[in-house]
Parts: C-alpha cells; structure tokens; sequence
C-alpha cells in the first residue's frame, strides 16, 4: 500500500535517529553530531556520524549514507514497507489504513512463525540430547564448533515428540499442519511428524525468524535431504540459505560466494574467507539474483570442474543475462573436478580456497569461452555458428545500456578474431598442433615444470613466455592459464597455483610435468632449488628454447 510521504516525514521526526542507531552502535556524542564504529564496515577508528538534527546517517571510511528507514532496510535486510512499519511500531503510530487484509491470514502466518520458532528451539535442544548423538557426531565430524552450530541454529529432529511438545504449549495440530511441521497419513489420515532423526537447518528470512527447514537424512533414509513444503511463511524460490549470516560477513568486506548447499555455506563461512549463501537445492532464480544484489553487486558462483558442472554453469550465466544492470553481475570459479567447497576448504585449506575465488573469472569471459567450445572456429561455418551463438545470448540481456556494452564488447572480440584469421593465426583454443621435436617438447615442458615450482618467476617474464610457442595446445593453454592467475594475484604460491590449475582440469599435464619421469629427464630439481638457481636456469632454457647454446643447454641435451 501506499503510504503519504507526510507520513513518513512525522516518523522521522518522531524518533531520533540515534536512538535507533544507538540500540546497534555505540555512539559517542561529539557537539551536534554522535560518532561510532561503522556498522556496515570493519573499522578501528571511528568514521561513522549522526546527526539527529538533519536525521541522516554518514560514513567517512566506506561513504555509507541515509535516514532511519534505510538504516533499518540495510541493518536488518527489510523491505521499504518493513522498515516504516517498524519505524512506525517504535513511534507507537498506527499504520494508514490501505487494503484490507484478511485476518484468518494473518493470524495464520504468525502462528506458523511462532510454531517454526519454537520448533527450532526443540530441535536445538534435542542435539544435546542422547538421542541425539548421531546428528551431534555428524556435526563434529564436518568440524562444525558450538559457536558455528550456534550460529546457524543447527539442530535434530527426533523420531517423535515434537507434537506433543508443540501441543502443550497451545498449538492447534491444525496449525501445526500449516506450519509444515506436521503431516497427515495418505494411508489412515493420521498425523505425523514431518521431520524425524535428520540433522535440522533452520531457514531464515532477512529478519532472522525461522520460516523452514531443511533436514539432511542420517544413515540411509531417502531422500538424503527434506525442505519444508510451501506454505504461509515458505516460497523456497524467494529464499536463499545464509542469508542473515552472510550479511554479517559482508559488512567485513568479504565476497559474496554463492555456493550449492547448506553445509557448503556454512564451511565457507567458518572459513571466514568468503560469505556465502544458497538457493534451497533448486537452480537460482531470479527471485534469488535480485535478492543476492541486494547484498553484492559481483557475487561469485562456484562450480564442479567436470562437464556436468561447467553446463550448470553456463546455465546459472543464461539466467543472470536478462537480470543484468549497470554494476550488478558474477564472476564465475571452477572447482577442481568432483570436488564442492567444504572438499576444497578441507584438502587445500582457507589459501586454496581463496585464490579460487580470487581468480574467478567474469561473466563476459566466461560467456565467450564457454559457447566457443562448443564450436571448432578454425572452420569458417562453425566460426559463423559460434558468432550467431553469442549474439544471440546478448539479445536475452534486459537493460538497454548493459545489452549495448555487452555488445560492443562482443563485436570488439570478433573483430579481432577476424584480424587473427587473415594473419594466418588460430585463437588459442582451436590452434592445430604441431609435431614439436621430443627435445624441443621436454625442453618447453622444463620451462613449465620450473614454472610451476617458482610462481614468482613468471611476473618478471610474461612477455618473454608469451613469444615462446612449444606447439602443443594443452602445454600453451596451462601456461597461459598460470600467467592469468599470477595476473590476477601475484602473491600465489606453488600449491595455490598448482591447486588452481587442477581446478581447471589440468591434472593429467599437471602429473606429467611433475612426476618421476620427468624429474628423471631433467638436469636438476625445480622444487629443491632456490630462486636465484631458478632464475639463472630460467633463462637458460628460454635461450635454449630460442635456439641458443648456453652452460644448461649441454646438460639439457645429454639428458635428452
């Protein structure tokens, strides 16, 4: 409903906004102005004033501003109508009378809250209970502490109880039955608890009020995960998991990773590299892409570095391509194959992670490369194909002035393909191999190995690796990849950088370049060697490579 901005003029009027700020902040008056800590950013020094006079809000440090209904939309993630409600609620103003609303709805959907509340709460308690050592001994093996658990609210469904537990505290089972929590017998029409003897993640909406549940089976019960049905309080496709938490994190800076599943989101979290939230084990949609810009404007999408995963990812792209604005996009990581991130944040640690996402790529880049390899563009109709293909994704994007850059920037790369075509040239990707000569193809895979043990090396010579051409697709296409990692952070190291290429399903090269047999071919041992030695042997080989003798190329060449 519409609400008179005279209205909203007497709320501001009526409650100081330090009062309001103040129940969040702590606030320090300094003559007409109060000073605190940023809200919305980590801080040590106080950058943040309030000013109750003018009624707004400013941060020196991260430029944040505004009155008390957008302090309240972005403190708590409430809707313009939620906030003046609230605002409203403190002011002890009644609300302008709009629509009519039904009052059997209403009351209805706050008894379901209070009913999920209080069920959160049975399902917390029921965790530390005896029956309850499966889910607890789940949880610790996933290395989830109290405060995690806390955190998130996690808790067990026992196999019964909670109905009754429901019951006595004056809960109709016809509520019950509204509130998802109870369901009727299709068999004898008996009721039943819904969820029983699974792990519990409580659902949150932006307020942090339970309004579902997921539950994760223990032992073999089917299916091995159970979501609340819809209902008063539940529309899944307007939810995302972490929501609450991952506001917390971003307030420190952190990006936004939007992972697959509850247990991802909370790792990524515990990690405290990224935020991360999740859709409700459905594809994102655009309910949910709006809803993630609400908290970052470059949320990164992490996906399975096999192909089922790389088809999710470009169909994850095709969804955010309509919805795209003016400064609202993704980035996009790949995992190491079969791997999610609680595996990556396990085997590779908070480092490994953290470049992934690092390195993530952009939604153009990853629109370009994933429709060309669909396509073999050394042929002129499977060039046009490709052309068409790309085209045509850009036509699906909403926004005028976002379709129009996209485009010019789409053209731009097919103008240069064009130009690479009558130099004789091919595009990396569909470059015919060539039949290098056994030393020569050991020599550049020396090159790599040494590479790969020494990061740093490559930062200095990214010119000189470009102009060398070994002729061999995958050994060009993972140094290429490790020069654009060490581009986007220079400061990886040789497992961050290993790491990362598995993740780009390299692993295959990545074994031959370091395994015994071609340690046995080399005349030294790039990982035991210091990077003075690494450097001096680096620029022998590239004057091998280049076809000159140097004090390597003869110990290179006996080996060979």
């Amino acid at each position: 409903m519409a609400v008179p901005p005279e209205f909203i003029e007497d709320l501001r009027q009526r409650v100081p906004l330090s009062d309001i700020i103040g129940k969040r902040v702590k606030l320090v008056r300094k003559g007409r102005r109060f000073s605190g800590l940023c809200p919305f950013h980590s801080e040590k020094t106080p950058s943040f004033s309030v000013v109750d006079d003018d009624g707004f809000y400013h941060c020196f440090g991260c430029g944040v501003h505004g009155d008390a209904i957008s302090f309240l939309r972005e403190i708590d993630g409430l809707e313009f109508m939620e906030a003046v409600e609230r605002l409203a609620d403190m002011a002890g103003m009644a609300m302008p009378i709009g629509a009519p609303q039904d009052p059997k709805v209403t009351q209805q959907r706050k008894a379901a809250l209070d009913i999920l509340e209080t069920t959160a709460t049975f399902f917390r308690a029921a965790l530390d209970r005896e029956d309850g050592k499966d889910a607890a001994r789940y949880l610790l093996n996933r290395n989830l502490d109290a405060h995690i658990i806390q955190t998130y609210r996690l808790g067990y469904a026992p196999r019964g109880g909670l109905r009754a537990a429901l019951s006595a505290k004056g809960f109709s089972d016809a509520d019950m039955l509204a509130a998802g929590v109870l369901r009727k017998s299709d068999r004898d029409g008996s009721l039943y608890d819904y969820f029983r003897d699974r792990v519990m993640f409580p659902i949150e909406n932006r307020q942090g009020k339970v309004i579902a549940f997921g539950a994760r089976a223990l032992g073999d019960a089917q299916p091995k995960y159970l979501n609340s049905g819809e209902g008063p309080t539940f529309s899944k496709k307007a939810v995302l998991y972490g929501w609450v938490q991952a506001r917390e994190g971003l307030r420190r800076q952190l990006p936004l990773v939007i992972a697959e599943g509850y247990m991802d989101v909370i790792a990524i979290h515990k990690s405290g590299v990224a935020a991360a939230v999740a859709p409700l084990g459905t594809a994102l949609t655009p309910e949910q892409i709006v809803l993630v810009w609400k908290l970052h404007n470059e949320p990164v999408l992490c996906f399975d570095g096999d192909a089922a995963g790389q088809k999710a990812q470009m169909r994850a792209l095709e969804r955010f391509l309509p919805l795209l604005e003016p400064g609202k996009t993704a980035r996009f990581a790949t995992l190491p194959a079969g791997k999610d991130p609680d595996d990556v944040l396990r085997e590779a640690g908070y480092e490994g992670f953290k470049n992934i996402i690092a390195t993530a790529r952009s939604l153009v880049d990853t629109m370009w490369d994933g429709i060309m390899a669909d396509h073999d563009v050394r042929q002129p109709e499977q060039r046009a194909q490709f052309w068409q293909a790309i085209r045509s994704q850009i036509r699906n994007i909403g926004n005028n002035q976002v379709r129009s850059a996209f485009s010019d920037e789409i053209e731009n790369r097919i103008a240069a393909m064009r130009t690479q075509m009558r130099g004789g040239t091919m595009p990396m990707a569909a470059r015919t191999a060539r039949r290098p000569s056994t030393g020569m193809i050991n020599r550049h895979k020396a090159l790599l190995a040494l590479l790969l043990a020494h990061p740093a090396l490559i930062s200095g010579a990214f010119e000189t690796l470009s102009m060398i051409d070994s002729g061999d697709e995958r050994l060009e296409m993972i140094k290429k990849a490790a020069i654009d990692a060490l581009i986007s952070d220079p400061d990886l190291d040789a497992a961050a950088l290993n790491y990362h290429l598995q993740g780009l399903n390299f692993t295959d090269e990545l074994a031959d370049l370091t395994g015994a047999d071609m340690k046995a071919r080399l005349p030294f041992d790039p990982a035991t060697m210091n990077s003075d030695t690494a450097e001096a042997h680096l620029g022998e080989l590239v004057a091998l490579i280049n076809g000159k003798s140097g004090v390597f190329s003869k110990a290179s060449q006996q080996r060979n």
